[in-house]
C-alpha cells in the first residue's frame, strides 16, 4: 500500500475535476448511484462536513467532499474500490461527451496498490460502455 493514499486520491479527484464531474456529483443520477451501491449516507456526511468547513466554498466544497468520499470507500471497501470506481466512471461517462483520462486514472489506481489486471478489467468495462451508442 502507498504511503500517502490521500494524496493519490486527491490527484485522482483532480483529474476528474478537469471534466464536468461536479455537475454529475450534484445530480440526482449520482444520488441514485450512491443509493444503489450503499454509499449514499457516506456521500451526504462528507458533503455536509465540507459545507461546514469555513475555508471551503464553491466547487471546493464538492471537491473536498469527493476526496473524503473516495478515501472512505478506499478504506472501508478496499477490495471493492476498483469495481466501485469503475461503476462510478461508467455512470459518469454516460453524462459527458469528452474522453476520460484512462491512462492517468490507471496509474493512480496502481499507486493505490491495485494490480494492473484488476484495473484493466474495470477500465475495459468503462471503455466498452463509453463506446456503446
Amino acid at each position: 500500500m502507498p504511503r500517502d493514499t490521500k494524496k493519490t486520491l486527491k490527484r485522482l479527484a483532480a483529474r476528474l475535476f478537469t471534466l464536468p464531474v461536479e455537475t454529475y456529483l450534484t445530480s440526482e443520477k449520482f444520488s441514485d448511484f450512491c443509493r444503489k451501491y450503499d454509499v449514499y449516507d457516506a456521500w451526504q456526511e462528507y458533503l455536509v462536513l465540507s459545507r461546514d468547513t469555513p475555508d471551503l466554498y464553491g466547487s471546493a466544497v464538492t471537491k473536498n467532499a469527493f476526496v473524503l468520499f473516495l478515501h472512505h470507500i478506499f478504506h472501508s471497501r478496499t477490495k471493492e474500490f476498483p469495481e466501485l470506481f469503475s461503476l462510478f466512471l461508467i455512470d459518469f461517462s454516460q453524462e459527458i461527451t469528452c474522453v476520460l483520462p484512462f491512462d492517468d486514472l490507471k496509474k493512480d489506481l496502481m499507486q493505490l496498490g491495485y494490480s494492473e489486471r484488476e484495473i484493466d478489467t474495470g477500465i475495459s468495462d468503462v471503455k466498452a460502455m463509453n463506446l456503446s451508442p
